[in-house]
C-alpha cells in the first residue's frame, strides 16, 4: 500500500504544494502585462487553478470535511468551478490575476504549514 493510499490527506497536500508551486514558477516567468497579452501563458495558469480546486476537494474529502464548508479549499474548489465550466471568452481573468499575483504564496505557506504540523 503506498503512502498516497494511507494518507490521502497528505497526498493532497504534496499535490496542492507542487502545483502551487508551479504557478509561481508560472507567474514569476511574466507579469500582469504578458498575463493580458499572452493567452497561451493566462490558459495554463487557468489549468493549474482547475488541478489546485481538484486537489483542494480531494484534502476536504480526505479529512471528512465539505468543501464547501472550509477556506481557503472553498475558494479554491470555487475558482476551478469557475474556470472549467466557463467558456474561456466568459471567465474572470481580472479574477484569475488578482489570485495569481496576490494570494498564491500565502496559499503555498498555508499548505506548507499543513505538510509541518500533520506530519
Amino acid at each position: 500500500m503506498s503512502g498516497a493510499d494511507l494518507r490521502p490527506d497528505r497526498h493532497a497536500l504534496l499535490e496542492l504544494d507542487a502545483l502551487l508551486s508551479e504557478i509561481i514558477a508560472v507567474r514569476d516567468e511574466g507579469d500582469g502585462e504578458r498575463f493580458d497579452r499572452d493567452r497561451r501563458h493566462r490558459r495554463l495558469l487557468h489549468r493549474l487553478w482547475i488541478a489546485i480546486g481538484n486537489e483542494a476537494l480531494a484534502y476536504t474529502a480526505a479529512i471528512g470535511r465539505p468543501v464547501r464548508g472550509a477556506q481557503p479549499w472553498a475558494n479554491l474548489y470555487e475558482l476551478r468551478n469557475h474556470l472549467a465550466h466557463h467558456r474561456l471568452p466568459d471567465v474572470d481573468d481580472g479574477r484569475v490575476r488578482r489570485i495569481t499575483w496576490l494570494s498564491t504564496d500565502q496559499l503555498r505557506t498555508q499548505v506548507q504549514h499543513l505538510l509541518r504540523t500533520t506530519g
